[in-house]
């Protein structure tokens, strides 16, 4: 069954906890998603072309989002690693990545070389030789792709109240400011959890269980995300990196990992569920 566009925009709002809003372009096999409730001149969209073999995800700044660029340009240095971790799986997942800040090259799986004040942000994700055709896997594959390159965007987005734009002299918002995210302000742990499931994919790593395959469409994306180490255990200025501190777990291994303290590890779960 083909995707529908509100139903890619509902997956992506579960796997990245900010509410999207989603349509398909007329006579084109393209999804746009964006923030609800937010002006799209003034944040941004994600597009997801799909070709005959190919998918190409974009991230499209409004015309009037270049406040809200440079708000991203501000992330610190925890929120740029996750997008970098997001950035480098769609690498190694052989797809190639167009990154450019101020129209100048960067290297996306290197936050290091992302200094300065941003005004523009260009990113695109393109997946060639893709096995497209098979219906429901097809979905799959463009929800995966399509979240992949959200969930960097998400990473990047303002964090605190003080990062929003504020209100001029004049009563209105200057250029891109009518963004408010205090509404739907991303806790940390919301982004860490859209990173890891972007760079670690829905499928537990304990019994492989993935519950879009067992469920169907409704359930795509699905899935718990576990501290390998503990929240309590963190100090106050631990950053967690996604890619190697967070891991998927169907809610059954979830569960069982945490009848002990500390945690079974993953390897100790795998131990007990294939050996016994």
């Amino acid at each position: 069954m083909p995707l529908e566009a509100g139903a890619l925009a509902r997956l992506i709002s579960d796997s990245c906890g900010l509410p999207f809003d989603g349509r398909r372009l007329t006579g084109a096999n393209t999804f746009q998603i964006h923030p609800s409730g937010l002006p799209v001149q003034n944040t941004f969209t994600i597009q997801t072309a799909v070709g005959w073999r190919n998918v190409e995800v974009s991230f499209v700044p409004g015309s009037f989002a270049g406040d809200f660029v440079r708000h991203m340009g501000l992330a610190d240095a925890g929120a740029r690693t996750s997008c970098a971790a997001v950035l480098a799986r769609c690498l190694r997942d052989g797809a190639s990545v167009n990154l450019k800040i101020n129209g100048r090259p960067a290297r996306p799986d290197d936050p290091s070389g992302w200094d300065g004040e941003w005004s523009r942000l260009e990113l695109s994700v393109r997946r060639g030789q893709l096995d497209l055709g098979n219906g429901d896997q097809d979905n799959e594959k463009i929800f995966a792709w399509t979240q992949q390159v959200t969930a960097a965007i998400v990473a990047l987005l303002p964090l605190e109240q003080d990062d929003l734009p504020t209100e001029n002299l004049h009563g209105g918002f200057s250029e891109g400011a009518q963004v408010q995210f205090e509404a739907n302000r991303y806790e940390r742990d919301r982004r860490n959890r859209a990173a890891a499931l972007a760079i670690h994919g829905c499928a537990c790593q304990v019994c492989s269980s993935d519950l879009g395959d067992r469920y169907g469409p409704t359930a795509i994306g699905l899935i718990e995300v576990h501290h390998l180490i503990p929240v309590s255990k963190l100090g106050p200025d631990y950053r967690i990196n996604p890619a190697t501190d967070l891991v998927p777990l169907c809610p059954n291994c979830h569960r069982v990992a945490h009848r002990r303290d500390p945690p079974f590890t993953v390897d100790e779960l795998k131990k007990m569920l294939f050996t016994r």
